[in-house]
């Protein structure tokens, strides 16, 4: 199509709208299976949206949203209750296209989505039955990359997933606290070390000099004190000067307090 000589592009972008502001195309609704939609509401209390919806805005000037795919997902956020859904708003150009819907499925792993949010889509279309060519064909990257994620996230928390997503922590991180850490204790290790900036690479070398696998071998009762060790080792770790990583743990060991208290762990971080 064109329009004085230049032709119209087709646009979308991606972005959080309100679910009540959305309502459905003209004969979009459809029958949906009861436990089909059960274990879709369950997923999303756990694991929010992975895959956005998509929409295009109401001709008629409301403010509000047509939706051309995601009714499923849609519902599911009204009856928990969720405010806003992450939705690809495409222009009535776009969303004439014939071919709209696939590429939107071809494309859904290059849009703006946190590294977290991406590697549960490609472990949940695994889980889904998804051949793994198929995925790492669609998300861009290799079979062996489908297979690890889908193994590091397998048994994920949801409170594991919130402090993930709260951190932004990388995957190679988290690949490194999966390796270490029991699935019950990952969410604390997670915002323990978050705010360190600490790389994959020292987080390893950390475990090990901290001798943290005997740490948890003395059971529940040190929980708290070896989570607080972690948090001012890596914060201590990252403020050191670079150089070589046996002199730096070194140096760590040698300002390691005779014993640590949340005030003492904020205070030495401080200075």
């Amino acid at each position: 199509m064109k329009s004085g000589g230049k032709s119209k592009t087709p646009s979308y972008v991606l972005r959080q709208i309100p679910v009540d502001r959305i309502r459905p195309e003209d004969g979009l609704g459809r029958k949906r299976d009861r436990e089909g939609h059960r274990d879709l509401c369950r997923s999303i209390e756990q694991f929010g949206v992975l895959t956005p919806i998509t929409v295009r805005p109401a001709p008629d000037d409301s403010g509000e949203f047509l939706l051309i795919k995601g009714q499923g997902r849609t519902m599911a956020c009204r009856l928990l209750g969720m405010a806003k859904i992450p939705a690809i708003v495409v222009d009535n150009l776009f969303a004439d296209e014939a071919k709209v819907q696939q590429f939107l499925v071809e494309n859904v792993a290059r849009l703006r989505m946190r590294p977290i949010d991406r590697a549960l889509l490609i472990a949940h279309s695994r889980r889904n039955g998804e051949e793994t060519v198929d995925v790492a064909r669609r998300f861009g990257v290799s079979s062996a990359t489908v297979r690890r994620l889908e193994s590091q996230l397998e048994g994920v928390t949801p409170s594991e997933v919130s402090a993930l997503r709260s951190q932004n922590l990388s995957l190679s991180l988290h690949a490194v606290i999966a390796r270490n850490v029991a699935a019950s204790e990952r969410a604390d290790v997670i915002r323990a070390i978050g705010p360190s900036g600490i790389r994959a690479r020292d987080l390893q070398e950390l475990f090990a000099a901290i001798g943290w696998q005997s740490l948890v071998a003395m059971g529940p009762s040190s929980r708290a004190q070896r989570l607080l060790l972690l948090k001012w080792s890596s914060m201590t770790l990252m403020n050191l000067a670079k150089g070589e990583p046996k002199e730096r743990l070194r140096q760590l060991a040698l300002v390691l307090p005779l014993k640590l208290t949340q005030q003492k762990d904020t205070e030495k971080v401080a200075n």
